[in-house]
């Protein structure tokens, strides 16, 4: 086996600095076999702020790739915290002449990690949801010599956030937020062309405990979350609502909404916020469970999270009489958002004309001309549909008695959700406490979300709103019993329960 010797020094603008460079003159190259390396590696700071990492330190290792290997072998440099230290991985055998590119990986959070072969490409021993640094260079084997310097950077839609938190690394945290997805390394192939593993948008994004040894002004211990921000809202003001869960899904829930914000202006700059650790509005009822449901609307497939109760509830699992009647929540009429004790009067419903007393009055979600039979006129006889066939946020019971970003099921949710049953090995519906458990068997942690019957004894069913219209006289509900489960159709007038989601 050939004998290497690197020679490698990297530029950290916003924490350390190269102490001193080698050069080819520095070194007495005796052996003609012998290689040196001339390669440096430059830490991007474009992005250079408080809340996010700015330079190397001690123990980060970059990953290095030739294309003219076969993978697993690959070189892996190490920083000391003033120079480099270098290890050849699965026999690198570099020839002379040779020439290709070389492709280099930094994982914030992965500098322990391993590399395989995996169908001819190189695979990291774990997935990182986290952002991460690359760069590809052409090399080419001169006189013994190696040289390149690795501009490194974040790849394109990155985006990154701390959070302030002496005690991160004592607990599992996530954050989630429907215009961020979780996405890390797959494989890496010959070529360097990175493949990546991404989950769907708004799925949890992992806290990683990151603290700098060496701090500057204002700097601390937190957590760092990262993903890909969607790409319509880049460079944007958007409005965000972030879902923080701390001790695992049965641990704290809390929400914070950040409005008016440009999270991203390119892939150095602009892609940090450091969050606050206070300031967040705790969820102690409706709490959004992760049951790992994925639904797919128009092309694009967000996680769906269940609430922990119904509507107006203050229990989400009961074991006694006291506690069921808990677990109930309120009744509404479909469309309103306060309950309304006159259930299937047509008389005390919110969008009833004045002077009406059943469908034909009815004064919104009136849907369009043509799409039902019985139509409505206005006193000049003209038709007057409004063309509305989903429940606005204003008088979704959901979004205005719990806040944030939840919302009443549609259709399509409530439909998915009756696929997973029966789903065997993944998702399973116990009926137990007079009512249906739900839980997807891929967790071990025991999460799970209960849909309570509207009575105490077998024969009881409960009935929950969707947010969509079947036409404009009757809007679908999910009806659940002991022995039955389904989606039907009911006068808006009647009175039923509401399961809040949230993306």
């Amino acid at each position: 086996m050939k004998k290497y010797l690197f020679i490698l020094c990297a530029s950290a603008l916003a924490l350390v600095s190269c102490n001193k460079e080698l050069t080819p003159a520095d070194q007495e190259i005796s052996d003609p076999a012998q290689i040196v390396f001339n390669i440096s590696a430059i830490h991007p700071d474009g992005a250079a702020t408080k809340a996010v990492k700015t330079g190397w330190e001690t123990g980060d290792v970059v990953f290095v790739f030739f294309s003219g290997q076969t993978a697993p072998a690959y070189l892996e440099m190490k920083w000391t915290g003033t120079d480099w230290e270098f290890a050849e991985k699965n026999s690198l055998s570099l020839a002379s002449d040779e020439t290709g590119t070389m492709t280099a990986v930094y994982l914030p959070f992965g500098s322990d990690a391993t590399v395989a072969a995996s169908e001819g490409a190189y695979q990291f021993s774990e997935t990182y949801y986290s952002y991460y640094l690359t760069d590809q260079q052409s090399y080419t084997v001169t006189e013994g010599e190696i040289d390149g310097t690795f501009a490194m950077s974040v790849p394109e839609g990155y985006v990154q956030f701390f959070l302030d938190d002496a005690d991160a690394g004592t607990a599992e945290i996530e954050l989630r937020e429907p215009h961020l997805t979780p996405q890390g390394i797959a494989s890496i192939a010959a070529d360097g062309t990175i493949s990546h593993t991404t989950v769907a948008h708004g799925a949890p994004l992992p806290g990683y405990a990151y603290d700098k040894e060496d701090k500057l002004n204002g700097e601390s211990k937190g957590w760092l979350f990262s993903g890909i921000l969607a790409e319509e809202t880049r460079n944007v003001e958007t409005d965000y609502y972030f879902t923080l869960v701390k001790g695992g899904w049965n641990g704290s829930y809390s929400g914070k909404a950040f409005d008016g914000k440009t999270l991203y202006r390119g892939a150095q700059e602009g892609r940090a916020l450091k969050l606050p650790l206070n300031d967040w509005t705790e969820m102690e009822n409706c709490k959004p469970i992760d049951l790992g449901f994925d639904f797919t609307s128009d092309g694009v497939t967000k996680r769906v999270y269940w609430s922990s109760c119904n509507v107006g509830a203050t229990c989400d699992y009961p074991t006694d009489t006291d506690e069921f009647a808990a677990a109930r929540g309120i009744t509404i009429q479909w469309g309103e958002t306060e309950p309304n004790e006159h259930p299937g009067d047509w008389r005390y419903y919110k969008w009833m004309k004045e002077g009406y007393d059943s469908w034909k009055g009815i004064s919104k979600y009136t849907m369009a001309d043509g799409q039902y039979d019985g139509s409505w006129y206005d006193e000049n006889k003209t038709f007057k549909g409004d063309g509305k066939s989903v429940l606005e946020p204003e008088d979704d019971a959901a979004r205005a008695n719990e806040g944030g970003l939840w919302r009443t099921p549609t259709y399509e949710e409530f439909q998915a959700l009756l696929n997973y049953y029966p789903f065997p090995d993944v998702f399973t519906w116990e009926f137990v406490n007079y009512g249906w458990k739900v839980t997807n068997e891929s967790y071990d942690d025991g999460r799970f979300v209960f849909f309570p019957l509207q009575g105490r004894y077998s024969s009881s069913y409960n009935y929950f709103w969707s947010a969509t219209l079947k036409d404009t006289m009757a809007p679908y509900y999910f009806r659940i019993g002991y022995e039955d489960k389904g989606i039907s159709q009911n006068n808006r007038a009647q009175t039923f329960a509401v399961r809040p989601v949230s993306d």
